[in-house]
């Protein structure tokens, strides 16, 4: 951490509750396993092989409660409170300098055999299902006739032409990232 800091000068200050962190999503192969791992904003769905569909999602930033919304360009949660609550017991948790909040993170397993698809997504792209009324079949569905590329273009379009985005807590755009793979049985 020393190092990271020192890399970028006297003004880093890795220790500072609002440090720049990051979303952290992830699957691992364990024998007859699919784990998965969640923390921040990111979200692992799924596919199973009788069609139907799930996801865990780390949604705690979205459930904290007397949460203070300022509005100002956007409708966002006031970065004092932020400071107060982010990776600290009943706050919410992201990727940061303090490694022990990798302790925090949702984690899971699924059946391997029963798996046939997993998506890894930032809050960019899971907005199709949480705002947009997407279902997670329709995003699996997409990735199949378009890729996964075009799932940020469908994002952005369902963003463009919200008729309310005001409405939502965030970022008009917020960072779009989705891989989605095939599980070998």
């Amino acid at each position: 951490m020393s190092q990271v800091a020192a890399e970028h000068g006297p003004a880093c200050d890795l220790n500072h509750p609002l440090t720049p962190a990051a979303t952290v999503a992830i699957v691992r192969l364990v024998g007859d396993q699919v784990e998965w791992l969640v923390l921040g904003d990111a979200t692992v769905a799924w596919t199973l092989a009788d069609g139907s569909t799930d996801a865990a999602t780390d949604d705690r930033a979205d459930h904290l409660p007397n949460a203070p919304v300022i509005v100002a360009d956007v409708r966002r949660y006031d970065p004092d409170f932020v400071a107060k609550v982010r990776n600290q017991p009943g706050g919410f948790w992201v990727a940061a300098a303090d490694a022990t909040a990798a302790y925090q993170s949702l984690t899971g397993a699924i059946s391997r055999p029963a798996v046939q698809r997993v998506g890894l997504m930032s809050d960019g792209v899971s907005r199709l299902v949480e705002r947009y009324n997407w279902r997670w079949s329709d995003v699996f569905d997409h990735v199949d006739q378009h890729g996964a590329r075009s799932l940020i273009a469908a994002v952005r379009e369902a963003e463009a032409t919200d008729p309310d985005p005001s409405r939502w807590r965030g970022k008009p755009h917020d960072d779009a990232t989705a891989i989605v793979a095939r599980i070998a049985t």
